[in-house]
């Protein structure tokens, strides 16, 4: 696999690319973590005698855009296989929105400081596979005080079979709010392989609102990374919703830096047949008086796959800490299976902090309930993962409940 990627490596090497130095200093790290082993708990459970890379994705032009979009939304950010169109993006002027190597002129110290620290503690082999191969990044920033009042979407567009490797910087400005709802098209073959990052900061007073709700087809797979640093007063929202797919991993990767705080966690996978969903969460906690949530749910029906692993990491400093951490698993499937291993590290004596997981099937007194008020099985072993799911799809944002409870 290493030198399938390193025949890669080389065709995105391009001496005029402002962002080379950055991805040499990222192919080395790769390299340094190396390929993921069965034995490393955050990859246990993955297939990785499975994964395969296809070629990676080159730009292309869209002649025509039909494709849908939210409604509700202020603005749009379109990646084609990877790469940031900023032809086809539209966003409320009062934001700023620059293709990554663009940023670098205006933003470069900026980015470089805040790529070096994240890179120097990534250990996540695919994140710093994408920050080396990397398609066309995109770099959005909410000035000061900025309240969008509705969300911005971004749309992943695939057109091919080839390997896409998008990536957005995020920069929320102080005392500012900014909602983003990612979600995917598929343009002709869906036998697609992708591998995400969205790196975000937050300053002082600051909101971000992230939903990642890419419903992919079945013989997709879909690597997610998602970094946040969080300062002072700042409150983060993460959630992401997966339906179907050969292969979803998200990585969470959120540090409470300053005091004050706050991060929700959360997420909902429904999966059938043979279906795979990993999750691996770590929230570190490294100042007073910080809060944080996570709470994930799995549906889990034929020979699908789940897991789940998270972390709180509670620094000594970290007095005052609040963290809680919950996985709630219904397996439908005698085949199905579902792992978790939610974990505490806790450095801190002043602390409320707990962690918990279930795994289980319908409850047979609901269940005989129903069916005892003349609904038919299916009807009510429909009911009652709705239930299920609800708690986490009324948190969506508006836009997006038609299509989760689809």
């Amino acid at each position: 696999m290493l030198e399938l990627l390193e025949g890669y490596w080389q065709e995105v090497q391009d001496p005029k690319d402002l962002l080379l130095n950055l991805r040499r200093k990222s192919w080395d790290h790769f390299l340094e973590l190396g390929w993921p082993r069965p034995k490393q708990e955050a990859f246990q459970y993955l297939p990785l005698q499975k994964i395969h890379f296809p070629k990676l994705a080159k730009p292309k032009k869209l002649d025509i855009f039909q494709h849908p979009l939210l409604p509700g939304c202020e603005g749009h950010l379109v990646f084609v296989d990877g790469f940031f169109d900023e032809t086809l993006s539209k966003v409320p002027s009062s934001l700023i929105c620059l293709p990554l190597d663009a940023a670098m002129r205006s933003y470069g110290l900026f980015i470089q400081n805040r790529i070096a620290r994240t890179l120097k503690e990534e250990k996540d082999p695919f994140a710093a596979l994408n920050r080396a191969m990397q398609g066309r990044g995109a770099f959005l920033y909410a000035p000061p005080k900025y309240a969008g009042v509705k969300p911005i979407q971004i749309l992943q567009i695939s057109t091919s079979e080839e390997m896409a490797m998008p990536r957005l910087e995020i920069v929320v400005g102080k005392g500012a709010k900014l909602e983003l709802v990612q979600t995917a098209w598929f343009q002709g073959k869906s036998n697609s392989i992708c591998n995400s990052a969205a790196d975000a900061v937050l300053e002082e007073g600051a909101e971000l609102s992230f939903c990642d709700a890419q419903l992919l087809p079945k013989t997709a797979i879909q690597f997610q990374s998602f970094r946040a640093t969080l300062k002072r007063d700042s409150r983060l929202t993460m959630r992401s919703f997966t339906h179907g797919a050969a292969m979803v991993r998200h990585s969470l990767k959120v540090q409470l830096a300053e005091e004050n705080a706050e991060a929700l966690l959360q997420g909902l996978s429904r999966l059938d047949h043979e279906a795979q969903g990993h999750v691996h969460a770590i929230v570190e906690h490294l100042a007073p008086h910080t809060r944080s949530r996570q709470h994930f749910k799995s549906v889990l029906k034929g020979k699908s796959r789940y897991s789940f692993e998270g972390k709180i990491l509670v620094r000594p400093i970290a007095q005052k800490t609040e963290a809680y951490q919950l996985n709630n698993n219904l397996v439908l499937s005698d085949e199905a299976s579902a792992n978790a291993k939610p974990n505490l590290e806790i450095f801190a004596d002043d602390v409320k902090a707990s962690h918990g997981a279930t795994i289980g099937q319908l409850d047979p007194e609901q269940m005989f309930y129903l069916r005892s008020r003349g609904l038919e099985l299916e009807e009510a072993t429909q009911l009652l993962v709705d239930g299920f799911c609800k708690e986490l799809i009324e948190q969506a944002p508006a836009c997006l409940k038609e299509v989760l409870y689809a």
